[in-house]
């Protein structure tokens, strides 16, 4: 089947229903660790898709790592809620690969939930969150998180990998906001897992305190309700 061309390929957004899309064109990224990584999963890959969909504040604010036993867990709300956003993102990563194939191009959709991963080293094929930094989306902050102009941390990403060339979205212009609020983060970790970055770090979290800590206490993500980018007034 011949392939599509270019623009054939400026449709395949069109019904693509997702808050934010990026696109990361991987020659661009060649000298960088983000290259193997997605060779090792789709062999010839030319670009990655990364969508975005928002996790609304009034579900976060119910998450919390503090339930007491026989108390009611009104931090499943977000549980289910993180479920339908999954579901939904997964969804339009399979209507992007199924366009793709019309179009005689590979694509391996991500899923929000699920997808491979070694819990010995907290270690996943692909950082969602540095993918969706390489597409313009966003800017990771102190807590490792991608932190969104609209949203904040407050989004869950997909990811489809394809050998279509795509046009890559521009780099974000933001400014990480970290240090305008001091590391908010830092002081309300419940595990002190998150530090200042030093030197050229963009982040320091120690992930094995972090992941301890959430799988103990059934859930946490304190750094995101306390972030102060993309909160409602």
């Amino acid at each position: 089947m011949a392939k599509a061309t270019a623009a054939e390929l400026g449709h395949l957004f069109e019904d693509i229903e997702t808050d934010k899309i990026g696109v990361v064109r991987l020659d661009d990224w060649r000298d960088t660790p983000l290259w193997p990584k997605v060779q090792n999963l789709l062999p010839g890959a030319e670009s990655i898709v990364v969508l975005a969909q928002e996790i609304f504040p009034e579900v976060v604010k119910h998450l919390t790592p503090k339930v007491l036993v026989g108390e009611m867990a009104l931090r499943d709300l977000y549980n289910r809620n993180s479920e339908i956003i999954g579901g939904h993102l997964d969804w339009e990563a399979y209507k992007m690969v199924k366009r793709l194939h019309s179009l005689g191009f590979k694509g391996l959709p991500l899923p929000t939930c699920g997808s491979p991963y070694e819990a010995r080293f907290l270690e996943s094929p692909l950082s969602y969150d540095h993918a969706a930094q390489a597409a313009g989306l966003g800017v990771l902050g102190w807590h490792s998180m991608l932190i969104t102009p609209e949203y904040g941390p407050r989004v869950r990403l997909a990811c489809v990998i394809t050998d279509a060339l795509l046009k890559p979205s521009a780099p974000s212009s933001d400014e990480l906001p970290c240090a305008k609020c001091d590391g908010v983060c830092i002081k309300i970790c419940p595990v002190t897992a998150i530090t200042k970055p030093q030197g050229s770090e963009t982040y320091s979290i120690d992930k094995y305190a972090c992941s301890t800590y959430l799988n103990a206490s059934g859930n946490c993500a304190e750094c995101l309700k306390v972030c102060p980018v993309g909160k409602m007034s």
